[in-house]
């Protein structure tokens, strides 16, 4: 079992600088379990480019520094291996070429975590049947 229980994709990190209850909630369960949330770096990089204020890239960055938190590279851990990419870009094709949604699945993939997003009816329809997401528009 991998310490990462939940994925955020870039829609639930948007969320969180907008001040959505749920996504705070939702890292603090994950913290009293003593597990981790994970947030892909194109998901992080995706929130950065569209947090509309500098308060909101200040927390954005602050949330980074959480024990809870873990960023999670889109490179393969070793060289030569090309699959966590390649499989990430086919996952943003059929998210219509979102990177940060190709990213945040193939996580969620690779740890078995649930996947959090403000966006479940897109992403359900690409990952595989039954798994977890957690809706977090709500």
């Amino acid at each position: 079992m991998s310490d990462v229980a939940v994925v955020l994709d870039g829609s639930a990190l948007l969320a969180y600088l907008a001040g959505q209850i749920a996504v705070g909630e939702l890292i603090a369960e994950i913290s009293d379990e003593r597990r981790l949330v994970g947030v892909p770096a194109v998901c992080l990089s995706y929130a950065r480019a569209n947090a509309d204020d500098e308060a909101a890239v200040a927390h954005l960055l602050l949330l980074t520094t959480s024990p809870t938190i873990a960023v999670l590279a889109l490179g393969p851990d070793r060289a030569g291996e090309v699959d966590p990419v390649w499989r990430a870009g086919e996952f943003a094709q059929a998210a219509g070429g979102d990177l940060s949604v190709g990213h945040a699945i193939q996580a969620a993939l690779e740890h078995g975590a649930y996947y959090a997003t403000t966006d479940s009816k897109r992403v359900s329809a690409i990952l595989p049947s039954g798994w977890g997401v957690l809706d977090l528009s709500l």
